[in-house]
């Protein structure tokens, strides 16, 4: 037989208390309106009958779950898994629970309708808000905004979605200063392996920071298109490259890595006949040979100031529209530089 769940009125039967005592007890915010003792034997009654919170019941009567929604767009990478985890790690530092799901890259066929139908299912569960890690396209904010209907407060994250609060990264700038770099090294001859500039979606503005800093310096920009398999990518991609770059902007340390193996085969070496430069600052960056110089993403500022967004919103507060962060370029061998590890810039809030 289904074993009965233990409620709050169960407890305070017990001990001999009112159920609203027992709630305060229990709670992370409440507990210091009742007596040490009382949450003593509140806390040991519970553990005894194996006592967990019904979500449910609690929306219904606080009209709020203690519950957000995670949708994220990628979970097949190092950076996606460890963007995931500091958004737990945020949510559990202000006592709420986080729903995660997937939504675009482990659905290759319609990403968009993909993400509409999350967002339904999510709204469905009674979470308080939604968090939204946006895939970048132009018709995003619309499709977001059609699916939620106002009935949850919506942040997003990664690209900026017009009409919700948010906190994004600033691409552009992050790849204007990894090619600055490189030019300030001397090279002229640089290629960028990523999504073209002139592209109508966000993910085309790592090539605008590029193509920014080469159009500055009146360098000759050009792009080599990366698929979704991004090592792979790399690795055909460096096939084209002899004589033709002395220095490649890659647009993820994925296709870095893949540009690595194929130049090594190719009896080219980095950094002493084409630099390069990743992005991600993934964990194996560190320890390729010669270590990659990448751009570093500030994740865990990421989630704390979308957290931060979030429980403002649901307090009744006003909040900044966009939070802008900026990635810092990690300076190591691949690239030719004498300066190991170094922080080119620190990422701070626009």
């Amino acid at each position: 037989m289904r074993k009965k769940r233990v409620t709050i009125k169960d407890i305070a039967k017990t001990l001999g208390v009112s159920h609203s005592t027992v709630s305060r007890a229990l709670s992370r915010n409440k507990s210091h309106m009742v007596s040490e003792e009382t949450r003593r034997q509140v806390k040991q009654i519970a553990e005894e009958f194996s006592y967990r919170p019904n979500l449910l019941a609690k929306g219904f009567a606080t009209g709020k779950t203690g519950t957000l929604g995670l949708l994220a767009c990628e979970c097949y990478q190092e950076q996606a898994g460890v963007q995931i985890e500091s958004f737990l790690r945020a949510a559990d530092e202000r006592n709420y629970r986080l729903l995660v799901g997937m939504s675009g890259e482990w659905n290759s066929s319609t990403p968009e309708v993909d993400q509409a139908t999350q967002i339904e299912q999510f709204i469905s569960r009674g979470i308080d808000g939604l968090l939204v890690q946006t895939i970048g396209d132009t018709g995003e904010p619309e499709r977001i905004q059609a699916a939620v209907d106002g009935r949850v407060p919506v942040v997003t994250f990664h690209y900026p979605a017009s009409g919700f609060p948010g906190v994004h990264l600033d691409f552009a700038a992050g790849f204007y200063r990894a090619t600055e770099h490189l030019i300030g090294l001397g090279h002229k001859r640089i290629g960028f392996l990523g999504e073209n500039w002139e592209g109508p979606g966000q993910g085309s503005s790592r090539g605008r920071g590029y193509f920014n800093a080469m159009n500055e310096y009146g360098l000759h920009p050009e792009s080599l298109p990366v698929g979704r398999q991004e090592t792979e990518s790399g690795y055909r991609l460096s096939r084209e490259v002899k004589g033709r770059y002395s220095a490649l902007v890659c647009c993820t340390d994925y296709t870095a890595i893949g540009v690595y193996r194929g130049l090594g085969e190719s009896g080219i070496r980095i950094p002493e006949d084409v630099a390069v430069v990743g992005c991600g600052d993934s964990d194996v960056s560190a320890f390729v040979t010669p270590a990659l110089t990448t751009q570093s993403t500030p994740t865990r500022d990421i989630a704390r100031a979308a957290m931060d967004l979030m429980l403002k919103i649901i307090e009744g507060r006003e909040v900044a529209c966009q939070i802008v962060l900026e990635s810092s370029l990690i300076v190591r061998e691949s690239c030719g530089s004498a300066a190991m590890d170094s922080s080119f810039s620190e990422s701070q809030p626009s």
